[in-house]
């Protein structure tokens, strides 16, 4: 089941556990039910769970997607144990750097360097510093990227083609699954998926 990345071709067991966080209203759940139905479709094994609070006036939305070829027995990732952490928003990126495994060495931190617009925001310099610590880091100007692929809404979509190459599924697999799943603006959203997926 080798898809992306060398270190998912372990052919006994694979798993990816994948922590998606970030604020009401980035379409995070959304990005966590394509990674979902798509790695159904490749043929894994899926559970997935989510715990958002007052999501719709902002506040902090958690998702955890588990995939493996073989039996997953809970939906909720231990700290310490994610291989994938993709961050919507820095601040709650930072927030959850501890999830991270960092017994992985192939554990990886994509984050959007957009912060949302709250009064009395920590300086996202150093936010992006502390972030950068984990050896493997990569930080996006999504805003910029789906601009760029012609509707600011699609910031989502942008992460989920940054974090395609992190993850054991086809990525056409997922650019189906987009398809399938986005109700409006289908082509912009695919741009972004390509752009994302450039970085």
């Amino acid at each position: 089941m080798c898809r992306n990345m060398s270190f998912w071709c372990n052919k006994e067991k694979m798993k990816s556990d994948i922590l998606i966080v970030g604020v009401g209203g980035q379409g995070i759940i959304l990005t966590s039910d394509i990674i979902s139905k798509a790695a159904l479709k490749d043929g894994f094994n899926v559970k997935k769970a989510e715990t958002h609070g007052m999501a719709q006036r902002g506040g902090s939305v958690i998702t955890h997607v588990r995939i493996s070829n073989s039996d997953i027995y809970s939906p909720l990732i231990p700290k310490g144990k994610v291989d994938v952490l993709i961050g919507f928003e820095p601040m709650e990126a930072l927030r959850y750097m501890g999830y991270i495994n960092r017994k992985n060495k192939n554990s990886i931190m994509i984050v959007n360097r957009n912060p949302i617009e709250i009064e009395n925001y920590p300086d996202i310099n150093e936010i992006i510093s502390e972030i950068k610590r984990h050896r493997n880091s990569i930080i996006l100007n999504a805003l910029e990227l789906a601009n760029k692929a012609g509707n600011v809404l699609t910031q989502n979509i942008v992460m989920l083609g940054a974090a395609s190459r992190y993850l054991p599924i086809d990525r056409d697999t997922l650019k189906e699954t987009i398809k399938e799943n986005v109700k409006r603006a289908i082509n912009e959203n695919l741009k972004a998926f390509e752009l994302g997926s450039q970085i």
